[in-house]
């Protein structure tokens, strides 16, 4: 244990008791800082793998605490602010957010071409639409002109029709007073 003061690291039951908090505890907050730095290996540790820590681990800890406390804060959000993510890691997801990015650019790019070929579609299907009102106008107009001229057609036919039925008529009362083929035989 002498070893361990000599270099200025305290144990987890010398760390817990400068901060007045259970040994459970001080191991909580480690967890949320080896997470947030995303480093497990964050604190030193001995030879049974036990964390020690430095005094600027505890002034840490107690930033930490106090940072906590404050309006819709957390210890998670407070360690944020307090300690700093790996390095490492920092690029590694930058390269990977600038992958995200252009494979979503190159979504965009795509989409906004789909779109542009549906609205000519759009538009072309709106230019067939107005041509075929056109023409159904058109034949419309044909057609009112065809029953004008039929209904024309038919009263000039109605007339000569009744010309027809007169004339017939005629015929039948002229053969009428001729008389039938037999009366000739009576008398």
């Amino acid at each position: 244990m002498s070893k361990v003061k000599t270099n200025n690291l305290l144990t987890p039951a010398q760390a817990a008791k400068d901060l007045g908090i259970s040994v459970a505890t001080l191991r909580k907050y480690s967890l949320i800082v080896e997470r947030t730095t995303e480093n497990s290996q964050y604190f030193e540790r001995n030879t049974q793998n036990n964390r020690l820590y430095t005094q600027k681990n505890i002034e840490d800890f107690k930033e930490m605490v106090k940072l906590s406390h404050g309006p819709k804060m957390t210890l998670e959000t407070a360690a944020v602010q307090i300690y700093p993510a790996a390095d490492v890691k920092t690029d590694t997801d930058t390269t990977k957010q600038s992958d995200e990015v252009a494979e979503l650019q190159t979504t965009v790019a795509k989409l906004e071409s789909e779109n542009k070929k549906r609205e000519l579609t759009i538009k072309d299907l709106q230019q067939e639409l107005a041509d075929a009102q056109k023409a159904k106008e058109q034949l419309q107009a044909e057609l009112d002109t065809l029953k004008q001229q039929a209904a024309e057609k038919a009263e000039k036919n109605d007339v000569k029709v009744d010309e027809n039925i007169k004339e017939r008529v005629n015929e039948k009362v002229n053969d009428d007073k001729k008389g039938h083929w037999w009366n000739r035989f009576k008398g």
